[in-house]
């Protein structure tokens, strides 16, 4: 009986060749099967969507990231959030207030700011952090009533796993960045309410209590810890 190896030898063909060719095509069936790979997860597929006035904002080294801020639109749609990401409120630059990353419910990624500049995202904390923004009501449109200060929605299972993959990307493009919180964590300012002068509420509610902190931290290895400032 004539081996494999005698036969492809005879036809000409290289032996080891075929073998390594099998071995990496079943290793690439294996890791397309699978929604977890143990180098770094699938690749997240961002959408490049700078705002108008990306260039007005200002530069950064990216050495010096150390915490990624999670918020919550509290917006309709995706659209809205890039109507209120292109608003000018600060003359002066010429800029407005946006995360660097928006991801839609259904788990589509779109970058506003490039990393390498700072956004106003959350007050005090923008130049050494990324802001990711969660499309989700949150407590719209009735922001600052009294009566209406509970988040509406939860955030969905392609929105949250776009998440991971993204924080795990960056943190694997900057390993300064240790730590992470959530909006409402940074900013705990309280306003009075639009429907009652002698109350006030918390100005900012995101990422809320739906977000799946425990899941969160468990799947990209950050504290949940505010880092010193400096």
């Amino acid at each position: 009986m004539i081996s494999s190896f005698t036969l492809y030898h005879q036809l000409g063909i290289n032996y080891n060749f075929i073998m390594r060719t099998l071995s990496i095509l079943i290793i690439s069936i294996l890791i397309s099967a699978c929604s977890y790979w143990p180098f770094g997860g699938e690749e997240p597929v961002v959408v490049d969507n700078k705002l108008p006035y990306w260039l007005n904002l200002q530069a950064r080294t990216t050495d010096e990231l150390n915490m990624i801020v999670i918020h919550a639109t509290e917006l309709t749609d995706l659209d809205e959030a890039r109507e209120y990401g292109e608003r000018v409120l600060y003359d002066e630059s010429g800029t407005g207030a946006s995360g660097h990353y928006y991801i839609d419910r259904d788990g589509t990624i779109e970058q506003y700011v490039p990393d390498n500049r700072i956004a106003n995202h959350v007050s005090g904390w923008n130049a050494k952090t990324i802001g990711i923004e969660l499309i989700n009501k949150g407590r719209y449109p009735n922001w600052y009533h009294s009566d209406h200060q509970v988040m509406q929605e939860a955030y969905s299972e392609a929105q949250i796993n776009a998440l991971i993959l993204l924080v795990n990307k960056l943190k694997a493009r900057y390993p300064t960045i240790n730590y992470t919180q959530g909006h409402e964590e940074l900013d705990t300012r309280m306003v009075f309410s639009d429907n009652n002068p002698e109350v006030k509420v918390p100005r900012k509610m995101d990422p809320g209590p739906y977000f799946p902190w425990d899941l969160f931290i468990e799947a990209v290895d950050l504290k949940k810890e505010t880092p010193p400032k400096e």
